[in-house]
This record gives structure tokens, C-alpha cells and sequence, in this order.
């Protein structure tokens, strides 16, 4: 009762007061000494200059900035009939009155004053629902406008418990002036030219919600942060037409819908819809979605492999004319083609990581969109030129984030490489599932030149929100990281212990710190230490730099000592001198025998010594390309000599297709020399010189019209010795 007393000891109070008196009128707790200044920004929430400072002060070791409540349930409703009937997608045409009934768990004891987040909306009113005894509104003097992205409210007379439960019920008007958070277009917007130099235009009008990272605030009212996982409901009311044979306007979003009957609004003389989503998975802020136009709606189906007798629904939310379409040819939009293996991608990752976790799947196709597509929970927006040619790797990268995102979600935006490190390797692993290991190899020798095209990077993890979006790290170099725990510790190792780490954070939240937790848990007895594998490749830069060098003894035909020196020469800021990690290095001879023999990898400068019962003419480090590497391959022959090429550079480092290069040296003494360029795999593919070189620098020029965008090696022979260089073709 004493909650219920206080409120109603406030309303008599302050229930006259306007937000518009005096600062003396303001109870003192409310003062900017006691944590809350005047124009509602709060103190309450300051945030640590880097991960490193957060993660030390805090005793679990988290660089969570937690509030001091935990949302439970948002159950949202938002009328949309101006914005999708309005003249205009400007100004008054960009407005909507919602309603946000946030339910939440007080978690520290003692609590008057709630922060929440909100860009671009207007606070109308805000009651509090008090045990049972319906909706108490609070004064508007107790609640401040969004201002640098945050609002409050302020209970001052409310004394509060661990583990309390509270309703606060937001009336807001948004009054966003542009495209963020919720995206607004006229039917016939003008998009761009197509192939044929066509106009594309928007066939209805569009309008469409995108959060990641942090608009969600732009859209209604909430605790915009990728921890908070809540239960959500989300009603939007559109406008219908009753008309004969008439096109209606529909709504996408999270979970399962039910439709509502068509109502008349005899205020405004018109009919209304509504759609109301709800799921009772969590869900974080970013992830949660609505999207409404004049869509044709189909479904497919996926049979889950734990159980047949139980299928998925997938539904699609496109427009007619893209249903319609049963082509791709670059220029015509054909949704059918685009997501038509969509079931066997679920399938194929279900066996990985374990079943499907949502009660539907879906997409919905918006243009204009700033991206290619977003992984909204079980409700994917895509862009909807992936309609119009091949971008099923794409299709399954989204997939993917249902599990690593979704299923489980990057708990601060410093762990973004969880879930964007983990869909890109799920590209892979779809590429695998059809092509096998050489379109597997393909994919990821892709997202290597991703991830080499702009060099340096930042660390992975802690990358400025600003910048988290970065192709190169966050998803290309994230994406390897998978990848090389899986080829370090086998497929039945690797996929088991993900498995575990979805169960142990389903459908909650984690840091980068919780998947090292599982890796040591699941594995005890490493071939790295997680937490050397961790610090080397996630909170450093960089990746290593091997020079392989060869020498042979001969002991007969059928006794090589073969020595074998692995050098490291990566450098830059937080880079580390040594990467350490288990590394096979390939013996090759002329008669194409074979031998593979691995080590592992701890210094700078390391020396192993080997046998092989062949001569060998060719040697070549980590040939199945399981390490982020760049590499340079030499090999001394049996008549070693000392000669040795200098200065070598190609330029530029990556080169484009289609333009010159040019491979620099210099060599020391007159010889017979041979260049040319190879595969990674040591194949000859163009012949640059052959014949004798004097003393001197030289420069070759290296055609790259003819090579496809990929890692390549210029092999330089001088004598008796071989050197090979890494070039990298990028489109």
C-alpha cells in the first residue's frame, strides 16, 4: 500500500502544477545536485571511455552499462493511418500517436528516477498502472522531454524493492522530421536507373521501421540497449478500404499476428485495420520491426528436423509485381527465386546449431534501404534488389543472425562481432552445404579479401559505435575467427561447443567474454589457450605476416632433412608480435608427392626440422588456407647458393582488376631468373620473364585483365632459390 499512497500523495500535490513553472516549484530531488539535471539529461548514465576501463571496474568483469531495471514486456501500439494516407512524407505526413505500456523489474533498491530512451517523439502523457488499481497519471512536471536522446520520469515519493514489478503506460507523438528510425515513401518515389536504364519506382507507398544500433528511439519510447531482452507486442492500426476487389494496406513484424476486424472510425468518417504481432521469445529494442504497405503476402514452409510433423511457417511480405516475376535476369525483381531456399538453409543450420528457434520465419522487402538486409527477429527486411540477381549467400547471412543475434544477442555493441562475425561465416557454411569445400574455400577466401582491401583495422571487439559497421573487421576478419576455431578443433568439437553456447545464452544475451567461458568449459585442453587465441585475435589487430624459408639436406633418395624456418613479420599499433597458432606447412616434389606437417606456431622466429622420402620442390604454408594470413613461400634446393632477391614490392598492394601493377626487385649477381604468377595453390598462370638477368632493379609489369578477384603469389626464382610474393586482385 505504501506505493499506492505515495502516488496518490503526489497527484494532490503536483497534480496542478504545470511543466512550464518555476525551477522552484521542481521537488528537490529532482534538482541537477541530486543526479538529474533540469532539461531532463541524466547523470545516471555515464559511459566508460573504453571497454578496457569498464570491463576493470566491474567486479564480473562486464562492460555492460546497465540501468537500474530490467524491461519485461513492451506492448506497443501505433496508428498509422496518417503517415500511409497523408498528401505528404514530410512534416505533419511524418506524424503518429503511440502508445508504450513498458513493464518492468526494479533491479537496485531504492529507485525514484527512470531513464529511458527517445529521439524524435513527444512525451503526451505517462501513468503509472499501481497494483491493481488501475492507471495513475503522473504530473508533467515529473517527466522531461527526450534531450540528447534520454527522458524521465521521476517518482519522488515511491520507495522501491529489488524484484518490484511496474507498468508504465507512455502516450507519445512522434515528430521525427526525416528518414531515421521510422522510414516514410510516396508510391512512385524514384529509386534509381536499372540495367536497361529504366526507372525504378516504389509500387506502393512504404513505410518501414530500422533500429540497428540504437533508432529504436526515433520510434517510441524504451531502454534502447542490446542487454535488455524483453517479451513485445506490437499493434499497428492502418488504414482499410471496403471497396470492391480494393488493395488493402497490410503489417509485418516479430512473432505471429492476428488480424483484427475492419472498424469505422466516426470521427474521421473512415475505416481502420489493426495488426497485432506478438511472440513470447525476448527481444531486444533493435530487433524489433513493423512494416507496412500494400504487400502480396506468400508463405513457404520448413519442416524442422527435431521434429517433421511440425513446420515453420516462412512468411513473405513483397510486392505483387516481384511475386509475379518468375525471372532474374538483373533487371526484373522475382521474390520466388530470391527465397526459394530458404527452407534447406534453415535445415542445414538447424543440424548445426541446433533447431530453429522462432515460431516463424519471414521477410519483407523494402526500397529505398539503406542496406542489403536486417536480421529483425524472424522477420528479415531485405533490400529488394536482392530480388533482381543472385544474393542467396545473402539471404542465408540473414538466416544465420537468427541464431547468432537473435537466439543470442551481442549484450553492448562492442561484442557487434558475435552476431555479424557469426552470419558471415554462415555464409560459408551455406556455400559449403551445395558446393562442398572448394565453394567453402571460395567464400572465405572472399571475405579474406574483404578483410585485406583496407589495411590497418582496428581491434574486433570494442570498435566505436560510429564505425561497427565496418565490413572489414566486423564482419570479414569476425567471420574468420569462427572459422579458424572450427579448422583448429574439428567440425565435432566445434559445432557441439556453439551448440552449448545457444543453449547456455537462449534467447538472452552475451559478451565477447561468455563465448571464451564456453570455448574453456567445452575444451579444457587447448591447442592455444582461449584466452591467448581471444586477445590475439579479437581485442588486437592485425593478423600474421609468414615467411616460410626451406632448406633440404639430401641423405639419399629417400631421406630429405628438410628444415623448415617460420618467420613472423607482421608490425603496427596493437598488433601482435606473435600470433600464436597450430600451422601446417605442405611438402610438394616434382613428381607431386606429398607431405603435410604441422606445428605449433609461438615465436617470432622458429625453426622445426622435418623428413620426407622425396625431394622436395615446392613448400608452401598453411595450403588449405585455415589462418587470416598473408604469406611469402621460399625454398633453397639442394645445391643451396647464397643468392638473394632484394627490395621486392608489388604496387599497388591489393591491385584492381583491369589495371596495371607492377612487381619491383633487385637481385645481386647475374643469373638465370624466371617470374611469373601462381596460384595459391603453387599453379602456374602467366610467365613474366624467363632468361638471364644481370645485377640490377627491375620492374615487371603484371597484367591483371585476365585474373578473376583473389589471393595470388608472384614466384621469383634466382638460381637455385624461389621466393614467392602475395598479390590480392580485388574487383
Amino acid at each position: 500500500m505504501k506505493l499506492i499512497i505515495s502516488l496518490l500523495t503526489l497527484i494532490f500535490t503536483l497534480g496542478s502544477a504545470s511543466s512550464q513553472e518555476t525551477i522552484n516549484k521542481i521537488p528537490n530531488i529532482l534538482r541537477p545536485e541530486n543526479g538529474v539535471s533540469v532539461d531532463g539529461k541524466s547523470l545516471m548514465c555515464g559511459h566508460a571511455a573504453n571497454f578496457q576501463t569498464a570491463m576493470l571496474n566491474r567486479p564480473d568483469g562486464s562492460a555492460i552499462e546497465r540501468r537500474p531495471y530490467d524491461v519485461l514486456k513492451y506492448d506497443l501500439f501505433m496508428d498509422w493511418r496518417n503517415p500511409l494516407t497523408s498528401e505528404s512524407v514530410a512534416g505533419e505526413g511524418r506524424k503518429f500517436s503511440g502508445k508504450n505500456t513498458i513493464t518492468l523489474r526494479i533491479d537496485s533498491a531504492g529507485i525514484n528516477n527512470f531513464v529511458f530512451n527517445g529521439v524524435a517523439i513527444h512525451i503526451d502523457s505517462l501513468f503509472v498502472n499501481a497494483l491493481g488499481l488501475g492507471q495513475i497519471r503522473i504530473p508533467d512536471i515529473l517527466i522531461s522531454q527526450p534531450n540528447n536522446g534520454e527522458w524521465f520520469v521521476s517518482l519522488p515519493l515511491v520507495t522501491s524493492k529489488v524484484g518490484d514489478t511496474l507498468s508504465m503506460i507512455v502516450y507519445y507523438t512522434h515528430t521525427g522530421t526525416d528518414n531515421r528510425g521510422f522510414l516514410l515513401y510516396d508510391k512512385g518515389h524514384f529509386v534509381e536507373m536499372n540495367n536497361n536504364q529504366d526507372s525504378v519506382l516504389i509500387p506502393e507507398r512504404l513505410a518501414y521501421t530500422m533500429s540497428e544500433p540504437q533508432d529504436a528511439r526515433y520510434w517510441m519510447p524504451c531502454n534502447d540497449a542490446p542487454y535488455d531482452k524483453a517479451i513485445a507486442t506490437i499493434t499497428v492500426r492502418v488504414p482499410f478500404d471496403n471497396t470492391p476487389n480494393a488493395t488493402n494496406f497490410s503489417v509485418s513484424s516479430n512473432g505471429r499476428v492476428t488480424v483484427g476486424d475492419p472498424k469505422f472510425d466516426g470521427s474521421v468518417q473512415k475505416m481502420y485495420r489493426d495488426y497485432k504481432w506478438s511472440d513470447e521469445t525476448p527481444i531486444p529494442t533493435y530487433l524489433m520491426v513493423a512494416n507496412a504497405s500494400k504487400f502480396k503476402e506468400y508463405s513457404d514452409w520448413y519442416k524442422r528436423v527435431t521434429n517433421p510433423n511440425d513446420s515453420v511457417e516462412i512468411m513473405n511480405y513483397v510486392w505483387q509485381q516481384d511475386y509475379d516475376t518468375e525471372e532474374q535476369d538483373g533487371i526484373k525483381y522475382s521474390a520466388k527465386i530470391a527465397f526459394r531456399n530458404v527452407p534447406s538453409m534453415m535445415e542445414h543450420y538447424s543440424r548445426l546449431f541446433g533447431e530453429y528457434p522462432f515460431v516463424k520465419y519471414g521477410h519483407t522487402v523494402a526500397q529505398p534501404f539503406q542496406y542489403g538486409g536486417m536480421e529483425h527477429q524472424s522477420m528479415t527486411t531485405v533490400n529488394r534488389d536482392w530480388l533482381r540477381r543472385y544474393n542467396e549467400n545473402s539471404v542465408a547471412h540473414e538466416l544465420m543472425h537468427q541464431w547468432t543475434g537473435d537466439l543470442t544477442t551481442c549484450a553492448t555493441w562492442g561484442d557487434i562481432w558475435l552476431n555479424e562475425g557469426g552470419a558471415t561465416y554462415g555464409e560459408a557454411l551455406f556455400f559449403e552445404s551445395w558446393g562442398a569445400e572448394p565453394q567453402y574455400r571460395s567464400m572465405m577466401a572472399s571475405k579474406r579479401r574483404g578483410y585485406l582491401a583496407t589495411q590497418p583495422q582496428p581491434p574486433i571487439y570494442g570498435i566505436p559505435i560510429s564505425n561497427i559497421f565496418n565490413y572489414a573487421t566486423t564482419y570479414c576478419k569476425a567471420g574468420w575467427v569462427y572459422g579458424m576455431l572450427r579448422k583448429t578443433y574439428g567440425d565435432s568439437t566445434f559445432f557441439r561447443t556453439m551448440r552449448k553456447y545457444f543453449g547456455e545464452f537462449r534467447f538472452k544475451s552475451a559478451e565477447t567474454e561468455d563465448l571464451l567461458r564456453v570455448f574453456e568449459k567445452e575444451i579444457p585442453d587447448p591447442i592455444v589457450p582461449f584466452r591467448v587465441f581471444f586477445d590475439q585475435w579479437l581485442y588486437s589487430a592485425g593478423h600474421p605476416k609468414y615467411q616460410l624459408e626451406t632448406s633440404q639436406t639430401y641423405n639419399g633418395a629417400n631421406n630429405q632433412e628438410v628444415t623448415v624456418t617460420l618467420t613472423q613479420t607482421q608490425s603496427g599499433e596493437n598488433v601482435p608480435e606473435v600470433f600464436v597458432m597450430p600451422v601446417k606447412v605442405t611438402f610438394i616434389g616434382k613428381d607431386s608427392s606429398r607431405k603435410v606437417v604441422s606445428f605449433l606456431n609461438n615465436k617470432r622466429v622458429q625453426t622445426e626440422v622435418f623428413y620426407t622420402d622425396f625431394v622436395i620442390d615446392r613448400a608452401i604454408v598453411d595450403e588449405s588456407e585455415d589462418i587470416l594470413c598473408e604469406k611469402v613461400n621460399m625454398i633453397t634446393s639442394v645445391n643451396e647458393d647464397e643468392q638473394q632477391v632484394q627490395n621486392a614490392r608489388i604496387q599497388p598492394q591489393p591491385a584492381k582488376q583491369g589495371e596495371e601493377a607492377e612487381f619491383q626487385f633487385s637481385v645481386p649477381i647475374t643469373g638465370t631468373a624466371s617470374v611469373s604468377i601462381v596460384s595459391m595453390l603453387g599453379k602456374s598462370i602467366t610467365t613474366l620473364q624467363d632468361g638471364v638477368l644481370t645485377s640490377g632493379t627491375y620492374s615487371l609489369r603484371i597484367p591483371t585483365q585476365g585474373l578473376s578477384s583473389g589471393m595470388y603469389a608472384i614466384r621469383l626464382t634466382i638460381g637455385n632459390r624461389t621466393q614467392e610474393f602475395p598479390l590480392i586482385v580485388l574487383q
